[in-house]
């Protein structure tokens, strides 16, 4: 996905020599012409969608993340179109009165939802934790179809 929010075909990587995952992914070697090195080029994946959860956002979607984003701009600029889901929707003049904390800029995403706890059961510090028995609870009802689905009924009702 780095690839792809830069805009390039493939993102060169050097730490799969002496791996089955070069083979297995079927990657080609390409040569750095700088350092005359042999890389792994990996292809871009550029997915249709990307779902992120933040912690604010005005209804143009303008996104503040508090915290370490992880790989969250990574995937919204990498994907087509990015639906954001929100603790809290904030006005759009509180973004516009403060720039440098929006994270994801508007003009990335396509819709935004009010959804408080919605990155349950993982964490959206500092507003709640990692809830390590409703991992538990997803991890033994996602090993079949019907069990993803009677966890989904039971956990949003």
């Amino acid at each position: 996905m780095q690839a792809a929010s830069l805009g390039i075909p493939f993102q060169p990587i050097r730490g799969l020599h002496g791996t089955d995952v070069a083979t297995a992914g079927g990657f080609a070697i390409v040569r750095d012409p700088y350092s005359g090195e042999e890389v792994y080029a990996i292809p871009r994946i550029r997915p249709d969608w990307a779902v992120l959860h933040v912690h604010e956002a005005d209804d143009q979607g303008n996104a503040r993340i508090y915290g370490s984003p992880g790989y969250d701009l990574v995937m919204a600029e990498a994907a087509a179109r990015v639906i954001l889901t929100a603790e809290r929707i904030i006005p759009g003049e509180e973004c516009a009165a403060h720039p440098e904390l929006t994270k994801v800029p508007g003009l990335f995403v396509t819709a935004v939802v009010r959804l408080p706890g919605g990155a349950s059961p993982c964490a959206c510090m500092p507003d709640y934790d990692v809830d390590p028995a409703g991992i538990a609870s997803y991890l033994d009802s996602a090993a079949s179809e019907a069990g993803l689905r009677a966890y989904l009924e039971r956990v949003n009702p």
